[in-house]
């Protein structure tokens, strides 16, 4: 890096690439007062390099990945590439290359992430990825960075934007599933096949990479696949508001002794809970460290700005060598005095929200459930916050599937209590 420019090629001009393009350009004079020397783009990478481009004289697009791997005193390369499959042969190229790389791919990095990691040390190089699971949210600096001698116990996360913008139109415009997914569209959240968000695959690459990013290794899935949206409905929506919750599609990593357990579905959360008010295409990420306590980070998710700025973050930290480096393997499971002192972390009871048609709740009696609170659409649906053990659920679940049974687990915050909710009644 003596040169008296940064060299830095673009491999995708979609929303991202675009969006970190013209960020590079926009703010150049401060990068460059940051950084002691401008950064220059040489190359831009796309498929169709006949369609037109809004870029300067001095950037050639070009189709060749040859173009960019030959390129002289190259720094840094941005990778913005819509999979890991379109990805992994240039990522691995370039890092072979000893070509650092800032990727804003969240499968890419789920799925290869250890491999790449790997690649780039043998290489004397870099894989920087901020832009992968939370947009403009500096989530991983901030942990990595900010919170590197806490213990982290667990993090809880609106990780994806689309599923709550559909969630968020469900409640308030009491509309269905469908019709908020198509609203979503044409604003542009969801894409035309939106599997990956509403399925929870997106949130579910995210939790990866976090778990990897934390922990130093794969969390432990409490189901075989995450959960998505599709099947929560307006009704269930309205039955949790009539208990001052709402219904968000959260992710969950718990620290559990020398593992990490996890988990992505739909969740009741109360008011008390920071997620509670995490709204519309926003993110949001609710951490608990053992010496600083709760710390909650919320911003856009996704969206060419907001994740470019992420991009561009990682760039200016790499060149001007202020990222942080990998913690040691297993780190965060070395004792941490703070951690059994600290009330903060005990457990909350182990409370769901069960809806079904009315004949649940002679069930939920028989059965011997402890039902805390009931909410009831008269003729439609039935609701009960109860306290159970997973066994007595999935037998429930066993034996009630006619009545389609949704289950969803519930956040409570740090000053919500059962009590707070719990008044004795004849089931209904």
């Amino acid at each position: 890096m003596s040169h008296p420019v940064y060299k830095l090629a673009i491999i995708g001009f979609g929303t991202v690439g675009e969006g970190v393009y013209q960020t590079l350009l926009k703010k150049s004079e401060k990068i460059a007062a940051i950084l002691g020397r401008p950064i220059t783009i040489p190359f831009v990478l796309v498929k169709d390099q006949l369609r037109m481009r809004n870029v300067s004289s001095i950037t050639k697009i070009t189709h060749s990945f040859s173009d960019i791997l030959d390129e002289s005193n190259l720094d840094v390369v941005v990778e913005a590439t819509p999979d890991a499959s379109t990805a992994y042969p240039y990522v691995t190229k370039l890092l072979e290359k000893s070509i650092s790389v800032i990727s804003a791919n969240k499968e890419l990095i789920a799925k290869h992430g250890e491999e790449l990691h790997k690649l780039a040390k043998e290489n004397d190089c870099q894989l920087l990825y901020e832009a992968a699971v939370a947009g403009g949210i500096p989530l991983l600096n901030t942990l990595r960075h900010t919170l590197k001698t806490n213990s982290i116990q667990k993090l809880e996360g609106i990780l994806n934007g689309t599923s709550n913008f559909i969630l968020t139109k469900m409640r308030e415009e009491a509309s269905s599933f469908e019709v908020a997914l198509a609203e979503a569209q044409e604003n542009g959240y969801a894409e035309a096949i939106p599997d990956k968000d509403v399925d929870g695959w997106d949130a579910y690459y995210k939790t990866c990479i976090l778990s990897q990013w934390i922990f130093g290794c794969s969390p432990v899935w409490n189901s075989e696949k995450p959960v998505g949206i599709r099947e929560v409905d307006a009704i269930d929506i309205s039955l949790a508001e009539n208990l001052k919750a709402r219904i968000k599609h959260v992710a969950s990593l718990q620290k559990v002794e020398n593992c990490v357990r996890a988990s992505i579905q739909p969740t009741l959360v109360f008011e008390g809970h920071p997620l509670y008010s995490v709204e519309d295409v926003n993110n949001g990420i609710y951490i608990e460290g053992s010496i600083v306590g709760p710390v909650t980070l919320q911003g856009p998710g996704a969206g060419k700005y907001p994740t470019s700025s992420a991009v561009v973050e990682d760039v200016v930290n790499f060149l001007s060598e202020r990222n942080e480096p990998s913690l040691p393997k297993g780190i965060q499971f070395l004792k941490d005095g703070f951690e059994d002192s600290d009330s903060s972390f005990q457990e909350k009871p182990n409370l769901f929200f069960l809806t079904a048609p009315n004949g649940l709740s002679n069930h939920l009696t028989t059965m011997g459930f402890d039902v805390i609170k009931s909410v009831v659409q008269l003729g439609k649906k039935y609701g009960a916050l109860v306290t159970s053990g997973s066994t007595k659920l999935e037998r429930i679940k066993t034996l009630c599937n006619e009545l389609e049974i949704q289950v969803y687990p519930v956040l409570l915050g740090k000053n919500d209590s059962v009590e707070k909710y719990y008044f004795k009644e004849k089931a209904i």
